[in-house]
């Protein structure tokens, strides 16, 4: 009996020594993991979230973008009543936001819900969807502005960039989480928040493959979870597209900032050109603004990725 209580009081001093430095973030996400033939990769960030002592999550907002915000926050309350626990979330740490671009100007729980947490506290501001959220807040608390630590955003490309997968390059993707809503990235860069681009020429590359997603079953309720939720998704990629995996787009955001030696980052410039398009630079340019930009993946980010979704923290 002495020795167990030995370990459980080493163990929780382990938790305690990775927590101690961890870093507040605000999540915004979009999940419509379970629909078909949605993009699942917003589950997995989840996930990887809530299995990262490195990360001190204060609240969760919702937005459009993968499916409706009804979706959304439903899919974002599963989650987190279901493996969040890991976290310290409850359900009620969930905060629904803008339903589409044209909520930019209107107040919601998601604002005010943020808004409360930086009082108490500053944050970094993971951006997995359109910026909606983000600018709407801005506008209506300039005041807090100064508490965002930076805004890490899914989303910017090299110029001439060109988002094509499968041996012939034929399905070619947009900019999913800047086209929804050009202006708010406008007014987001406009702003003096430190900003960290995540594109998806780097974020493409954090590829989750047929051999890896069976490791899942065998894991954690969360990774079993999210191999049965990810079936769909994974045939798309493989057999339809003919690529490697699945890329899992918003879990480079997770990565950069729960353990940032993964993640190769670069100084750039950054701009919203006329055609809604956020491209990023090594050069100066009249309109742009300094940006970190996540420009690829280091060596042992896919061993840091398989543990921590398979990890059994909950």
């Amino acid at each position: 009996m002495k020795k167990r209580r030995v370990a459980v009081v080493f163990v929780f001093t382990l938790w305690l020594c990775a927590t101690a430095g961890a870093t507040n973030v605000w999540i915004d996400t979009d999940p419509s993991i379970g629909a078909p033939y949605r993009e699942v990769d917003d589950a997995f960030a989840l996930v990887l979230a809530f299995h990262s002592p490195e990360l001190r999550i204060r609240g969760l907002s919702t937005t459009y973008g993968n499916a409706g915000l009804k979706r959304t926050t439903q899919v974002a309350r599963e989650l987190v009543g279901q493996f969040g626990g890991a976290a310290g979330l409850r359900e009620a740490d969930v905060h629904p936001g803008a339903r589409s671009r044209r909520d930019r100007s209107n107040s919601s729980a998601a604002n005010e819900a943020l808004a409360a947490a930086l009082r108490k506290q500053t944050l970094t501001y993971i951006a997995l969807g359109p910026l909606t959220n983000l600018a709407s807040f801005l506008a209506q608390h300039p005041e807090l502005a100064s508490r965002i630590q930076r805004v890490v955003i899914v989303g910017g490309r090299s110029p001439g960039t060109v988002f094509a997968f499968g041996p012939t390059g034929a399905l070619q993707i947009h900019d999913a989480n800047v086209v929804k809503d050009p202006e708010a990235v406008r007014a987001v860069l406009a702003s003096k928040v430190p900003v960290t681009l995540a594109p998806v020429e780097a974020s493409s590359r954090l590829v989750l493959t047929k051999e890896q997603r069976l490791e899942l079953r065998e894991a954690s309720p969360a990774a079993r979870f999210l191999y049965r939720k990810s079936r769909l998704w994974i045939w798309f990629w493989t057999a339809v597209v003919q690529h490697g995996g699945g890329p899992l787009f918003d879990g480079l955001a997770m990565v950069g900032v729960a353990r940032p030696e993964f993640v190769a980052a670069e100084r750039r410039h950054a701009w919203v050109r006329a055609t809604g398009e956020l491209v990023a630079t090594p050069r100066r340019s009249r309109d742009a603004r300094p940006v970190t930009f996540y420009a690829g993946l280091r060596p042992g980010w896919d061993r840091f990725l398989g543990a921590r979704l398979k990890s059994r923290a909950q």
